[in-house]
C-alpha cells in the first residue's frame, strides 16, 4: 500500500509569510492609530458644540440671561438675584470654578440640582475625555474637566474660541500674535490629557469646532482672522478676553 505524506509549510515559508504580515501590519498602523485619534477628538468637538450652545441658550433665556458666561469681574446685577441657587454674578477663577457653579454641584438634592442648574442640557460627564473620570460629589477639578473656557466673551464676535482641549496651553495663546506661525504645536500643545501633543479641540462662540491633528496647530488657525493683535488686546467691554486657567498645571 502506498502511503501519501501531506506536506507542510516548511520554516523559510513561514518566516516569509510572518515578514510579510509585519510589514503589512507595520504600514497600517499609522493611518489606523490617526483615524482612532482623530475620532476621539471628533466625538469631544460634539459634546463642546453642546456645551457652548447649552451656555449660548441660559445667556439668551431664563433667569440667568446676559450672566451665563463666565467673567473676572463680579457683575452689575440690577435686579433680584435668583435665591438659593447658582451664583453667576461674582468672578469666576477657574474653569472648573465656572462649571461647579453653573452645574449647581454644591446642590446634593439631585431634583433641586436639576431644576435650578445654569446648563440644561449639560452633566458632569460631558466635560470628561479620555483620560478622565467623571465628576462625583460636588467637585469639579482638573481630573474631571477635560476642557478649558474663555472669559469675558459675552459680547465677542463669534469667530472667538471660548473652548478648549486641557491640554492647549491657554498662556502662549494670549502672549503670541495672532499671526505668528512660529508658535506651532511644540509651543501651543502641552504633554497633557486628552490628547497630549497629537492634537486639540478648540469650539467658537458660533458653535463652529475645529478638530487640528498636532503638527496642524499653529496660532494663526487657531484664531482666524486676528491679524498681529494678541487675544490679550481684545477688549470685551471693561474685561480682557482670555481663558480661564488654573490650578498648577498651568491650563
Amino acid at each position: 500500500m502506498k502511503v501519501t505524506r501531506k506536506q507542510g509549510f516548511t520554516l523559510i515559508e513561514l518566516l516569509v509569510v510572518i515578514v510579510i504580515i509585519g510589514i503589512l501590519a507595520g504600514s497600517l498602523f499609522g493611518p489606523i492609530t490617526g483615524a482612532l485619534a482623530s475620532a476621539r477628538r471628533s466625538g469631544m468637538a460634539q459634546t463642546g458644540r453642546h456645551i457652548v450652545q447649552a451656555i449660548i441658550t441660559a445667556d439668551q433665556t431664563g433667569v440667568y440671561r446676559g450672566y451665563a458666561w463666565p467673567s473676572d469681574a463680579a457683575a452689575n446685577y440690577g435686579g433680584s438675584k435668583p435665591s438659593n441657587g447658582p451664583d453667576m454674578f461674582r468672578p469666576f477663577s477657574s474653569t472648573e470654578d465656572y462649571f461647579t457653579e453653573a452645574l449647581f454641584m454644591s446642590q446634593t438634592d439631585p431634583e433641586q440640582r436639576e431644576r435650578k442648574k445654569v446648563l440644561k442640557e449639560i452633566e458632569p460627564s460631558d466635560l470628561v475625555a479620555e483620560g478622565y473620570y467623571e465628576a462625583t460629589g460636588t467637585t469639579i477639578n482638573q481630573e474631571n474637566c477635560a476642557w478649558v473656557i474663555a472669559k469675558n466673551v459675552r459680547q465677542a464676535p463669534g469667530n472667538t474660541p471660548v473652548l478648549i482641549s486641557r491640554n492647549f496651553n491657554c498662556t502662549n495663546l494670549i502672549n503670541t500674535a495672532g499671526d505668528d506661525v512660529s508658535a506651532d504645536y511644540s509651543t501651543l500643545l502641552t504633554t497633557n490629557e486628552p490628547f497630549g501633543q497629537d492634537g486639540c479641540v478648540l469650539i467658537y462662540k458660533d458653535g463652529s469646532a475645529a478638530d487640528f491633528a498636532g503638527g496642524d496647530v499653529i496660532m494663526r488657525d487657531i484664531v482666524p482672522g486676528r491679524g498681529s493683535g494678541k487675544l490679550s488686546d481684545i477688549k470685551q467691554g471693561d474685561a480682557t478676553f482670555a481663558f480661564l486657567e488654573g490650578g498648577s498645571s498651568g491650563n
